[in-house]
């Protein structure tokens, strides 16, 4: 009887150095060494051998290893495929002639370079078969030259996966651990002026590619998965996860991942071979590299780099000589681009897109999304590639570039030997259906409210055979997640526990240093304070460390200089900011603020009683935000010359920019703001004036502000998930005509000490355009009582007002119900015709409100100092007589339904298909019963 020897993983490298190390993927895995002590019988008569089915497969082309990985045996392939004479022994795999199978019974292992056929002589077929893996050691990798194919065609369900040796016994996988995949076509490249007669050398090994032959095929690589190769060759070399070298337009390569590699993730040398469905992630070099003359097409490609770990997204080149042909010009489609932070271990900063070195393109729905601290995300570079800008060679429509960052110009440099300019920025906006501004994505999908989802080029199929249509920027329609099933790091797998946030040793550039006193703060973790003052003209990133904080100082903290100097302030998620008494931040027109908080970190921006040790946050303790942008304000005739002044601090703000973009603001908590400027005026928690829809705001609170929570003077902003708790006078005031959207909002009151839940109003002056218009849908305001603040104002819910048109969906007021005016809310819903232009919009219907609800003692009001209008509107039977809306009583637990509730849930209206900004909902309020988007991030009053 044999005795096997079962080991853990702890105890596999003997083994595995006995062993050629192999095994197979999973968690404990159990290896037999085969070199049990037995004693064997003593035969009476000769007996022969029997083979396993494996061996009578494989024994032709293939080793077999002593070890068996969990039940399969490993098999391993080394040096060259070639065909065979003898009979086929091909079953579930095997080698029939110049056909190799590898099947899914045996797992594989490749030792050193393993290469299938001989230069266009000996050529075999290499199929792979679904399921399959494939580990690579230190040294390996698999090369199929010119003239053979891999037929490698795995499913979703079972996708074949190339990994390394470490990564297959369960340990951790890491970049660099074995090779990768390297395809040689006969295909053109621009380095062999003879294409008849060409033998391109490729970088590892010396292995020949190129030829003449466009259509040439090398296969097929269908739902395949390379990851941790990369092995380095030397100091400037290391292996890509898959190369492709003079491949023809006959290959097929569709739903393949390249993870961590430790140089590029796909690599083009010439050729014409297209790919779509491709999935790039946390890759060191680029993700996507072309260089000599590719002709070839990608479409629907998601990157993902790597924080301090990846370089760029797509490195573009041709040649050096800008008269080698062909030129590289491949076609490109639907590409979604996350650019990291930081610098990878080489030095070189995360970037999105790089065309140098002559290269064409026609790129078609590119989307290029940056972080705080991302390099640039669309650059253009030497006096070729520019010449190729210039004359159409090198195009870009229908994309999206969503960055910090965006743009780098190529430049005059005699020492670089370049002569040629080029404003990068105007090349691109210049171009059909481009746009800079908000992505707006959940991760790497467009939400319903994302202007990717309408923005891309039509009819794709027609430019290109190659392409298929699809009508979106990026490469995700917001509904189909073709990644599922097959990919790793980007659904289950990947760890969603919060990353704790970083020590911090020292403050960033644009900041001045100081020790925390101790015992000064509440938090006894600070130790770091980095103070923001006076006028930042430079991009400066705010970074997050769970040991600093911000402290804005000395008055306004203005970013940028009026459409003259932009300047991005950027905050990382998590940062923690702190305002003295007199201090606010103002984002001037043409700069940005780029926010990124996160629902495990938010920005909070507070005052410094709040954070200091014995003090209260109060309201007005500090000024707010405040963003100026150049979109329309009907405070401006004449709106190219626009210079409307900002209530406090005299700031210019409005222009004719309606699509303008100030940046982002998302998970941010703005706690305690709204400082007294006079009798009259208090700042606003966030102030909103001119700001165009190419912003991004979503997921913000302001909390015990001294005036409004948040306040628009015109624009265009759109807003989602907003959340005004306690905020003294209006919670959502509008004026001077907004005309943007809004959904998802929440307001609470503190009794006396509120008046409003919203305050619209448009204009004065019957010509003053554009009037406030704004598109609302699924509020829940619970004003507060019936008494006077300390300004006077008592607390009501909507008030509309000064020719405010607007449409108001599913919305919710329920007011404080009581006996007496100091237990009960003032009027829920009221329209005040002083200003005529009001009854005009009731009378034409562009004054709407339709599936909503007034829960309140006290619902209606019309009032008019105009004695000509004062009866002009019955708002009881005004609202009454709109589709859906009604007075009923509900039940709301901290503006929730209950999950069981008719009266809010399914009366609602459906947005989604009259603007695609509204996410599809079918309930009246803020809330669907069984989402609370506020957990995790906002900050619960007590």
């Amino acid at each position: 009887m044999e005795l096997k020897n079962i080991f853990k993983l702890t105890a596999l490298s003997t083994a595995l150095a006995a062993t050629l190390g192999l095994a197979g993927c999973g968690g404990d895995i159990n290896i037999s060494t085969g070199n049990d002590t037995t004693t064997p019988a003593t035969p009476t008569t000769p007996t022969t051998p029997t083979q396993s089915a494996q061996e009578l497969s494989y024994s032709g082309f293939a080793t077999k290893s002593a070890t068996t990985v969990d039940g399969k045996e490993v098999w391993v392939l080394k040096g060259t495929l070639a065909p065979s004479t003898a009979a086929s022994t091909i079953s579930t795999g095997g080698q029939d002639g110049d056909l190799i199978v590898l099947g899914d019974d045996v797992v594989w292992q490749l030792d050193g370079a393993v290469v299938a056929g001989g230069d266009n002589e000996n050529s075999v077929e290499l199929s792979i078969l679904p399921g399959t893996q494939i580990l690579g050691g230190s040294d390996s990798y698999l090369v199929i030259s010119r003239g053979s194919t891999i037929m490698a065609e795995g499913t979703a369900a079972e996708p074949i996966v190339f990994t390394s040796v470490e990564a297959g016994l369960g340990q951790e996988g890491e970049a660099g651990q074995w090779g990768g995949l390297v395809l040689l076509g006969n295909a053109p490249v621009n380095t062999c002026p003879d294409l008849t007669n060409c033998a391109a050398s490729f970088e590892v090994g010396n292995y020949n590619y190129g030829g003449n032959d466009t259509e040439d095929s090398s296969g097929s690589i269908k739902y395949v998965r390379v990851e941790f190769g990369g092995f380095k060759i030397n100091d400037t070399q290391e292996m890509n996860g898959i190369s492709f070298a003079g491949v023809g337009a006959g290959t097929e390569v569709d739903h393949v991942q390249v993870h961590l590699n430790n140089d590029d993730g796909l690599e083009f040398w010439g050729g014409n071979v297209s790919v779509s469905n491709i999935v790039l992630t946390e890759n060191f070099d680029d993700s996507l590299d072309w260089t000599n003359g590719w002709q070839g097409s990608a479409q629907h490609v998601y990157i993902r780099l790597a924080d301090n770990g990846s370089n760029r997204g797509i490195e573009a080149d041709s040649n050096s000589d800008a008269n080698a042909t062909p030129m590289s010009q491949p076609a490109l489609a639907n590409i979604t681009i996350e650019v990291a932070n930081g610098t990878n271990s080489g030095g070189d900063d995360a970037e999105g897109i790089l065309f140098r070195k002559g290269t064409g393109a026609f790129a078609y729905n590119m989307l290029v999304k940056g972080d705080v601290d991302s390099g640039e995300c669309l650059e253009v570079n030497d006096d070729a590639t520019v010449n190729n800008a210039n004359t159409a060679a090198l195009t870009m429509q229908h994309s999206l570039v969503d960055c910090v960052e965006p743009f780098k110009d190529a430049k005059v440099d005699a020492e670089a030997g370049t002569s040629l300019a080029l404003d990068v920025e105007a090349w691109y906006t210049g171009q059909e259906g481009n746009l800079v501004g908000a992505s707006d994505l959940d991760g790497y999908m467009p939400n319903s409210s994302s202007v990717a989802l309408t923005g891309g080029k039509a009819d794709l199929s027609n430019l290109d055979a190659r392409l298929d249509n699809a009508e979106y920027i990026g490469a995700f329609d917001g509904t189909n997640d073709w990644t599922s099933g097959w990919t790793t790091a980007i659904h289950d797998d990947v760890d969603t526990t919060p990353e704790a946030l970083p020590v911090m040793t020292s403050c960033p550039v644009g900041t001045t240093a100081s020790n925390a006193v101790a015992g000064l703060y509440k938090d006894a973790s600070v130790t770091l304070i980095c103070t923001l003052e006076g006028n930042v003209l430079s991009n400066t990133t705010l970074l997050a460390g769970q040991n600093v904080m911000y402290k804005i100082d000395g008055g306004a903290v203005l970013v940028g200089a009026d459409k003259t100097t932009s300047a991005t302030l950027a905050i990382q998620a998590g940062a923690k900011l702190f305002a003295t008494s007199n201090s606010y931040i103002a984002i001037s027109r043409g700069s940005k603020i780029m926010a990124q908080g996160s629902a495990e970190h938010p920005i909070v921006m507070t005052s410094e009683e709040d954070v200091i040790a014995g003090a209260e946050g109060e309201r007005g303790q500090w000024g707010g935000l405040v963003i100026l942008g150049n979109g329309l304000t009907n405070k401006c005739p004449d709106k190219n010359a626009c210079d409307a002044s900002f209530e406090v601090g005299d700031f210019p703000y409005g222009g004719n920019d309606n699509a303008d973009n100030s940046g982002q603001i998302s998970y941010v908590v703005v706690k305690y703001a709204g400082f007294k400027v006079n009798d009259t005026q208090e700042m606003n928690g966030i102030s909103f004036a001119a700001v165009g829809s190419g912003t991004q705001v979503d997921h913000i609170q302001v909390h015990a502000n001294g005036d409004d929570g948040v306040e628009f003077w015109g624009g265009a902003v759109n807003l989602k998930y907003v959340y005004l708790t306690e905020n003294f006078d209006d919670s959502l005031d509008w004026t001077n005509g907004w005309t943007g959207k809004a959904q998802f909002v929440y307001i609470t009151h503190e009794d006396g000490n509120a008046n409003r839940g919203i305050e619209g109003d448009s204009h004065k002056g019957a010509t003053d355009i554009p009037v406030s218009a704004p598109m609302l849908a699924n509020f829940t305001i619970l004003p507060g009582t019936d008494i006077e603040n300390a300004s006077g104002d008592k607390g009501e819910g909507i008030l509309l007002r000064v020719a405010t048109a607007g449409e108001l969906y599913n919305v919710l007021v329920q007011g404080r119900k009581g006996s007496t005016g100091t237990t009960e809310t003032g009027e829920c819903l009221e329209l005040d015709g002083t200003y005529a232009g009001l009854v005009d919009n009731v009378n034409a219907s562009t004054l709407t409100m339709s599936h909503s609800i007034i829960d309140c003692n006290e619902p209606f009001k019309y009032s008019s100092d105009n004695t000509t209008t004062a009866d002009a509107v019955n708002v009881e039977t005004w609202f009454l007589g709109q589709d859906g809306n009604s007075t009923a009583a509900v039940a709301i637990t901290d503006g929730m339904p209950a999950a069981s509730d008719t009266t809010l849930l399914g009366t609602g209206k459906d947005l989604s298909t009259d603007d695609s900004f509204f996410e599809s909902t079918n309930f009246i309020g803020a809330f669907d019963g069984q989402t609370d988007w506020r957990q995790g991030w906002a900050f619960e009053p007590q």
